[in-house]
């Protein structure tokens, strides 16, 4: 079978990417044909893509400089100023024009023409995204060259409905996955399920994902929940090491994407109520994304050295492997998630742990089970779960063995999550056979 993935815009690190890169290694193990289409140019040091590069898996995507005009704000920035440059003239025009009618000084007159020239750029060429068009035409391409068997959108919120659309369109089978849970309170669902209803199949990541799809999304397709998927990081060899007896010092580790939905704000509010009681507390988080600066600034507020707090995203395997060997307990604020790839990371790397009760979580972790569970945004509530772990090595060893237990009994080894993704494929496949007549 000849399977491609679509992404939307793979970043530095994530959960989702992580997810794609594994599944399509996994896929390619069982000796089925496996490409990874995206719809924006990534670096070519991007760990994901240099891992499918190194299985020989395709991955394919539109040429950088195509791309960073079509997506890349400050490229675009570039664009307007040659644009606005080459239009002086006209400009300038504009400007003498606006300057008799308006009876205004030539200055405020030709800086009205330029801003109103810049925004109809802006508007109607420039700054639009154009990763959609983008993507539909690496899709063509890609279609016409490799000729996938089935498409597996790897979708989060609405970024990569034209795939599902373009593919329809074609009488192409697609299987589309949401990797988030839609919340009503957000907007980004909407117009969701004209879209997702044509694809031959959904796929949630957790049963409350799939009742969210449902009932907030109007999704009427009939939707298939997969396990999360994580290979055995102690089938490699590595073991949890030993804490020092004696040692004050105890690390905090957060790895997420810095985005609205991980609640980040919330762990960073409770930096200081846990390091009242315990100042030798050090928190890390590692991950990249658009509010970095705003919660550097939150730390600022707060008399918290942010940069010492957010370190940036890990790069490879090994360095995620070396994080989780320093880390003492695995803290997870998130107020939207679907099945989060760092919480079975920390279970798989036997963490105790310490989240909130979104999403799929709770069909992970068991309060005082495996791991505490706090409620979403509440600074108070899982600031005390913290310090409950800190002040209790016991009960941090006994969490971090049943979360890691946790893992062991699920079915979240690649050989499981890919079979199972395969009977989904072949279920479309044969739909879309068409019936042989004698």
């Amino acid at each position: 079978m000849k399977i491609c993935m679509i992404l939307y815009d793979p970043q530095e690190a994530g959960g989702l990417e992580e997810y794609a890169t594994i599944l399509a290694i996994g896929l390619q193990e069982l000796g089925h044909r496996v490409s990874v289409v995206s719809a924006t140019w990534t670096p070519p040091d991007n760990q994901y893509a240099a891992r499918l590069r190194d299985k020989r898996i395709p991955f394919v995507q539109p040429p950088r400089w195509l791309s960073r005009a079509g997506s890349h704000w400050p490229t675009k920035e570039r664009i307007l100023d040659r644009s606005l440059a080459i239009c002086s003239p006209i400009i300038a025009l504009l400007g003498a024009v606006h300057a008799l009618i308006s009876r205004q000084p030539w200055g405020p007159a030709r800086r009205s023409a330029r801003n109103w020239v810049r925004a109809q750029f802006t508007r109607h060429a420039v700054g639009r995204d154009r990763r959609p068009e983008l993507g539909r035409l690496v899709l063509a391409w890609w279609r016409l060259r490799w000729q996938p068997d089935v498409f597996h959108v790897q979708g989060y919120t609405s970024t990569l409905l034209f795939a599902v659309e373009w593919a329809c369109a074609r009488s192409v089978p697609v299987v589309y996955e949401e990797h988030q849970t839609p919340d009503a309170r957000f907007d980004w669902w909407a117009g969701f399920s004209e879209t997702v209803n044509k694809a031959a199949a959904v796929i949630a990541v957790s049963e409350e994902s799939k009742r969210a799809l449902e009932s907030v999304c109007g999704v009427t397709r009939p939707i298939v929940t997969r396990s999360p998927l994580l290979p055995d990081p102690m089938a490699s060899g590595w073991h949890r090491p030993r804490r020092h007896p004696g040692s004050e010092s105890i690390r905090l580790t957060t790895v997420a994407r810095l985005t609205e939905t991980k609640g980040l704000e919330y762990l960073v509010d409770a930096i200081p109520l846990v390091r009242t009681a315990h100042p030798a507390a050090e928190f890390k988080v590692y991950g990249s994304g658009p509010l970095l600066d705003g919660l550097l600034a939150r730390c600022a507020r707060l008399g918290l050295d942010g940069r010492h707090i957010f370190v940036g995203a890990f790069t490879s395997r090994d360095e995620l492997a070396r994080i989780m060997a320093d880390t003492d307990i695995f803290a997870m604020s998130s107020i939207l998630e679907g099945q989060p790839l760092g919480l079975v990371e920390a279970m798989a790397y036997q963490c105790p742990i310490v989240t909130t009760a979104v999403g799929g979580i709770p069909e992970l972790i068991q309060d005082g089970v495996n791991g505490l569970l706090c409620a979403p945004r509440d600074t108070q509530s899982f600031a005390r779960a913290l310090n409950v772990l800190i002040e209790d090595e016991p009960l941090r060893t006994r969490l971090g063995l049943a979360a890691r237990r946790t893992y062991e009994q699920s079915p979240f080894q690649p050989a499981s999550v890919c079979a199972h993704l395969l009977s989904v494929y072949e279920s479309v496949l044969a739909r879309h056979r068409p019936v042989s007549r004698p």
